[in-house]
């Protein structure tokens, strides 16, 4: 089996269930490309946790992802239920329950996962921005593009209270900038 058709070597390729050729500097090229990015380095996220919450959490936003991409893709068979952006924020106020409220921003690091967890938050955003971008182009009232911004938005909040809760188990200090 050939993992390779050449058919994108001109520089075009198709939406899922498209047979339409498009150009790969499309928007939404852009956008599920760094949904496909995050995705990708979420899995990095997960290889690192030693904690089975947050994996299990990451995961289940890995397979969230999948099917954003896919229905900003223009798949019309999977459907985005608002109990996924419940889920996210009920997930972030658990644990950032448990953390001290924060005042100032945080310099990243402290605990390796802590740092990609906070890596992958900026992931998010880039990626939120991008559908952002791409929202504006599509038609008034989209379903998909209206929970893809809602839910990225909670996901990047979501991230950087995961990576302040990384710190936190590893007993690592949070750092704030100094400004000097």
């Amino acid at each position: 089996m050939k993992f390779y058709s050449g058919k994108g070597d001109g520089g075009t390729t198709t939406l899922f269930g498209s047979g339409k050729r498009i150009k790969k500097n499309n928007k939404i090229f852009h956008a599920l490309g760094n949904l496909d990015e995050l995705n990708s380095y979420l899995g990095i996220c997960v290889s690192l946790s030693q904690d089975k919450k947050i994996k299990n959490i990451v995961k289940n936003i890995q397979e969230t992802l999948f099917i954003l991409q896919a229905k900003l893709g223009g798949s019309k068979n999977l459907k985005l239920e608002e109990k996924k952006l419940k889920e996210l924020e009920k997930t972030a106020d658990k644990f950032g329950g448990e953390l001290g409220v924060i005042t100032k921003f945080t310099i990243s690091g402290g605990s390796v996962l802590s740092a990609h967890l906070d890596y992958a938050r900026a992931l998010a955003r880039r990626a939120e921005r991008q559908i952002c971008d791409l929202e504006a182009r599509l038609p008034s009232g989209s379903r998909a593009s209206k929970f893809s911004l809602s839910y990225m938005n909670r996901l990047s909040s979501l991230l950087f209270v995961l990576a302040r809760y990384a710190n936190k188990k590893a007993g690592a200090k949070e750092n704030n900038p100094k400004y000097k």
